[in-house]
């Protein structure tokens, strides 16, 4: 009974899970998929599209995402040439034919993209479509894009420019479409990749830059003993927060931390105590009641696996690692919060991306100081980009970036960097069962040593499912 009233997390979270996946195998009550069942696909068509995402550039064509007069969704890819190309909002009559996608080793592309609620994927060229008209996208989704993209406008016209401005904009906004291949691979290769994806990091940071303003650099510190005062400030802290996850664009990775944060400030202003397994697991439920199709995301796969990890095993690590100095102390929980974070993705990372950073605490001695200083460096450049002080904080942001990126180039070069191996399914799922063995033998005051025969046997059936 001790057990289950410490998990009672499990009972929310599991039941739900458990019921999403009844209905995606039964389809009852309801098929999560049936918006993706149409009867326009492999077949050569005309199709009334309305662009409902920006334009993403790509080598060769434009990336949309697009409807269809009976409300599904789908991938376009119109040819790019020297000829305007069509905006959000406009309406195309296209002559395409829309396709699921192709089957890559153990990735179903066409199963992804369903899974994103989209139909599949089409391609156009410039003849073979036609603009009709136009009507405006009023969405959350589409006016946080314009948000992005408008904002990312802002740090072009500061100065700030080539593969610099592609990385400020996505560590800082969740902007991404003029990020480089080449520095996508590099921070991949360094273990720095979670940086460009705002995160729970990033949205830790700005919590942390909200409250420090707010209590005016800690100064005002005693208003928060006042009841009024905890009201305003914790008010104006979620609304600063949430426009935050707005302009980044909702990710499932932001929706979870920002959802831990709210749920931790209204319990600090009703004087409630609240763990962080179970807020973590309130975060999960409330995004799967809005889209239970998230569930199959990496994003979130990624985000709360993470999470749980830091929570179960970084807080066992820094119980039982005791450092010395503040220096060794802020040293020692950066790699122990990045070494849990990697145990925690290691299986869904290789399953999903087939590599591993082999640097990943080196690198994250210096990119989560240097994120803290983009953050900064970056949104005071846009609050301030009226004067001249905004200026000197965008040409710092383009210095400190070029310095970032030429370190994880480093990092990148250094021999044996990636670790490459492919892990299918039910391999990863073994793969989890070791590493929830390993904690279940570590927890405690002593080493269970009968759990090593779990950690053994998830092993041996990894290596077998995998071959």
């Amino acid at each position: 009974m001790k057990w289950i009233a410490a998990h009672t997390w499990l009972l929310i979270l599991l039941p739900l899970i458990a019921g999403i996946l009844l209905c995606y195998h039964t389809q009852f009550p309801v098929n999560l998929l049936a918006a993706t069942e149409v009867d326009y696909l492999d077949r050569d068509t005309i199709l009334c599209l309305h662009l409902v995402s920006e334009g993403q550039e790509r080598s060769k064509t434009i990336r949309y995402t697009a409807e269809v007069q009976d409300g599904s969704q789908l991938l376009l890819y119109l040819q790019r040439d020297s000829l305007p190309q069509p905006q959000l909002g406009d309406i195309l009559l296209v002559q395409t034919i829309v396709r699921r996608g192709d089957t890559l080793g153990d990735f179903d592309y066409g199963r992804y993209l369903r899974m994103q609620g989209l139909v599949g994927s089409a391609w156009a060229s410039r003849r073979n479509w036609q603009l009709i008209g136009h009507q405006s996208v009023l969405g959350l989704q589409s006016t946080a894009e314009r948000c992005q993209l408008w904002l990312h406008q802002k740090y072009a016209n500061l100065g700030i420019k080539d593969k610099e401005l592609g990385i400020l904009s996505a560590l800082s906004l969740g902007y991404r479409e003029e990020l480089d291949k080449t520095i996508q691979q590099s921070f991949s290769a360094s273990g720095a990749m979670h940086i460009l994806a705002v995160s729970g990091l990033h949205t830790g940071i700005v919590w942390g830059l909200i409250v420090w303003l707010l209590t005016l650099g800690g100064l005002s510190k005693p208003l928060y003993e006042q009841r009024v005062w905890q009201w305003i400030l914790t008010t104006l802290t979620l609304i600063a927060l949430w426009t935050y996850a707005f302009i980044t664009g909702l990710s499932p990775s932001v929706m979870r931390s920002a959802l831990m944060v709210t749920m931790v400030e209204i319990g600090w202003l009703f004087r409630r105590n609240s763990t962080s397994a179970n807020t973590l697991a309130s975060a999960a439920v409330i995004i799967l009641l809005i889209n239970p199709l998230a569930l199959w995301s990496v994003s979130f796969q990624l985000t709360f696996a993470a999470v749980a990890s830091l929570i179960i095993v970084g807080k066992w690590l820094q119980e039982h690692v005791i450092l010395r100095g503040k220096l060794w102390q802020y040293i020692g929980g950066l790699l122990i919060m990045s070494f849990a974070a990697q145990m925690g993705t290691l299986p869904l990372t290789l399953h999903y991306f087939g590599q591993t950073s082999n640097y990943f605490a080196l690198t994250n001695l210096v990119v989560i100081p240097a994120a803290f200083a983009l953050l900064l460096l970056g949104f005071g450049s846009l609050a301030l980009s009226w004067c001249i002080v905004g200026e000197w904080l965008a040409d710092a942001a383009q210095w400190c970036t070029h310095g970032l990126r030429l370190f994880v180039e480093w990092i990148e070069a250094i021999p044996y960097s990636t670790t490459h191996i492919e892990l299918s399914a039910p391999a990863m799922g073994f793969c989890y069962g070791a590493i929830v063995c390993s904690v279940a033998m570590m927890r405690g005051d002593r080493v269970k040593w009968w759990w090593l025969t779990g950690v053994v046997g998830c092993i041996a059936g990894a290596i077998a499912l995998n071959r």
